[in-house]
């Protein structure tokens, strides 16, 4: 028997097609509607926009908990009960946190944060709702891709873009609105598709149900909070350059830097649709040890990762150079973004093949400090340094080198939470050779 027909690729690449695809459906809806957005918003609209997403992904960080791979990994032990209390403790746990966060910013601290952020004080309740909805979604959605339901996933995925992006055009294009356009199509869009996976956790998956369990929630904890040093240190490297440039630039760069992000749209899709096969598939071998060649593995996850290094810097060069053909004038100072932005994409993938080894592992601790923590002491300390240096774009450059920071620990982790012979494939590429 070959190795192929031992791994099951046909089967592997149709559901990665599948996902593929659809993402490619999915990213293209936003990457047509540039050209709209970039002339009817400023790059200072583009700016606040982008210093929501920052802002929500750090409420989503306390309302989640992490709980996406725990409650992925729960699917493999077959056990329906267990499974159901922890996402319905889960999906609880949220509501619970996201109700005492909007009380804590009705005492006070909401403006605080405003001014910090730059981000008008008076939204950040519906940033808590968009947080919300982000993890009932994703935790929806991570249950589709571990039940290998690659088109159920495609196309909750879809109707989110074609609700939340039409409504946003309608309302920045067709009523002039700014930048709250853009924030109220969020929210409207993502109420459709939150109530859409409601029922299928309620009704279809018969997982969400009135009940919290204390066993879950140690569970919860035990899984999410050593990984909260690790999601922070994620936020940082991918976030924080946002509000450096708010600070030390302008909201028009923060702008651009959000622009030339969302124009890694294709490149991401490709990443994304691959993880999404990826990891089920890696779950489902790794838990039968006895049924697979480990050298052999190894030996096409390092060639998939050199892969990925060699396909961002490609594409970051095609954009960068595409750029004045797809956007508005006042936003061709994306272009020296571009390609950074590009190969810490393609880092980025690097990180999920070894990151769902740990995550199989569930020595989810071993990612507590040299993974993304490690990421995000890289970006706090060089792009403050990198944007008085070279300018704004050294908060891209900076964005690279805390991805590649993390990875690296990443690499570390999954060595020890789950040992294969990474050094036996090294080799076999250099005999291979001779």
């Amino acid at each position: 028997m070959s190795f192929f027909s031992r791994f099951r690729v046909p089967a592997f690449l149709g559901n990665a097609g599948i996902y593929f695809f659809g993402s490619l459906a999915n990213g293209l809806l936003p990457l047509a509607l540039v050209p709209v957005f970039t002339r009817f918003l400023s790059p200072k609209d583009y700016g606040i926009v982008a210093t929501s997403t920052v802002l929500m992904n750090i409420f989503v960080i306390a309302q989640g908990l992490s709980a996406y791979g725990l409650i992925a990994r729960e699917h493999f032990d077959d056990d329906p009960g267990k499974q159901r209390r922890l996402v319905s403790t889960s999906t609880w746990l949220a509501i619970a946190v996201s109700i005492v966060l909007w009380a804590v910013f009705a005492a006070g601290l909401g403006p605080l944060i405003g001014h910090w952020s730059e981000f008008p004080a008076d939204w950040l309740p519906g940033l808590l709702v968009l947080g919300l909805f982000t993890v009932l979604q994703t935790t929806y959605q991570t249950l589709l891709q571990a039940r290998k339901e690659p088109w159920r996933f495609v196309g909750n995925q879809t109707l989110g873009s074609v609700l939340n992006l039409g409504l946003s055009v309608w309302l920045v294009a067709g009523l002039g609105w700014d930048w709250r356009g853009r924030m109220w199509g969020l929210l409207l869009g993502g109420a459709g598709v939150t109530i859409l996976c409601l029922w299928g956790l309620c009704g279809r998956l018969k997982l969400l149900r009135f009940e919290f369990s204390l066993k879950s929630l140690r569970e919860l904890a035990h899984f999410g909070v050593p990984l909260i040093p690790h999601v922070l240190g994620g936020w940082v490297m991918t976030m924080s350059a946002r509000l450096y440039l708010n600070n030390m630039a302008s909201l028009a760069d923060t702008g651009l830097f959000s622009l030339a992000f969302n124009l890694t749209t294709p490149l991401n899709m490709v990443i994304g649709a691959l993880n999404k096969t990826y990891f089920p598939w890696l779950f489902e071998k790794l838990s039968k040890p006895d049924e697979f060649e480990a050298v052999a593995l190894c030996r096409h996850l390092l060639l998939a990762s050199a892969g990925l290094l060699l396909a961002g810097a490609a594409f970051g060069l095609v954009a960068a150079s595409a750029l004045p053909f797809i956007v508005g004038p006042k936003f061709h100072g994306a272009a020296p973004y571009v390609f950074w932005l590009s190969l810490t994409m393609a880092v980025s993938g690097v990180y999920f093949i070894f990151g769902n080894i740990v995550i199989f592992s569930k020595r989810t601790a071993l990612m507590a400090w040299r993974a993304d923590f490690l990421g995000g002491i890289v970006v706090l300390i060089s792009c403050p340094l990198l944007i008085h240096a070279i300018g704004p774009v050294g908060a891209a450059v900076s964005n690279c080198l805390g991805f590649v920071a993390t990875t690296i620990g990443c690499i570390t982790a999954a060595r020890i939470a789950h040992p294969l012979p990474w050094g036996k494939a090294l080799r076999s590429f250099v005999s291979r050779s001779k």
